[in-house]
């Protein structure tokens, strides 16, 4: 059997099981924990083992689809200008993604309470992890252009989403009225909002300093006054020629 195809088979296993464990544990609620797969169960038991499993499996399998669909189109040269533009927002993305990761810290990503981060990237996102996760493996499953890849991709990007939505009501929980607080001015993935303030008070700041540059572009050497513009037909002589050039007669 082809390598394309186990990984496929393992990707589609892995995602429908996902799937559905995070909505199972979703719907069960918190009186109900032994349907819970996320947030992460203890290290070492054996629904955490079964979890990671399953999410780095079919976290590698997109990747690995995914990236072999886009070198064989490159070695075919038949690589389109919108793929390459959808490859690298997912490497940007990607980047991203692992900058959150490095921000948040291993204790925390791992769901072992660490303290509620608030600065920083988390002035935009409540999760940058599964935002940026969100967007790079969507991006890649675009590039990628494939049956198995694309299709992958799509459910990886669910279960980002149904992670987000599931872990909520821990975060509660654990923080109390601090997360809630958080939560009523930031939005789960994409601060918007702040987003469009940071860009209009930008905008306020340049603006000013482009009418001043503009103003003194216009001054006269010798801070002469800027002479009146010429009545149609009339040359300039003397010493309208000279205050025309910015120079004294």
């Amino acid at each position: 059997m082809p390598l394309d195809t186990i990984l496929a088979i393992a990707g589609a296993v892995s995602a429908l099981l996902l799937i559905a464990g995070l909505i199972g544990g979703m719907v069960s609620g918190e009186g109900h924990r032994m349907w819970r797969i996320w947030p992460a169960p203890p290290v070492g038991s054996l629904k955490s083992f079964v979890f990671w499993t399953l999410f780095r499996t079919l976290n590698v399998a997109v990747l690995l689809l995914s990236i072999e669909r886009l070198v064989a189109a490159l070695v075919e040269d038949r690589l389109t200008i919108a793929q390459m533009g959808f490859a690298a927002a997912s490497a940007v993305a990607g980047a991203a993604y692992l900058y959150a990761l490095w921000s948040l810290g291993r204790e925390a990503t791992y769901c072992q309470a660490s303290g509620l981060a608030t600065g920083g990237v988390y002035r935009w996102t409540r999760n940058p992890q599964y935002a940026t996760a969100i967007v790079a493996f969507a991006a890649l499953g675009v590039a990628a252009d494939a049956w198995h890849a694309t299709p992958l991709a799509g459910a990886l990007v669910t279960v980002y989403a149904l992670m987000a939505v599931v872990e909520e009501p821990w975060l509660e929980a654990r923080y109390d009225r601090a997360y809630l607080d958080y939560k009523a001015e930031v939005p789960r993935f994409f601060n918007v909002r702040h987003a469009w303030t940071e860009l209009a008070m930008g905008l306020a700041r340049q603006l000013p300093s482009f009418a001043n540059s503009r103003r003194d572009k216009r001054q006269p050497v010798g801070n002469q006054p800027i002479p009146p513009p010429l009545a149609p037909g009339t040359r300039p002589t003397g010493a309208a020629t000279a205050a025309h050039r910015g120079r004294p007669a």
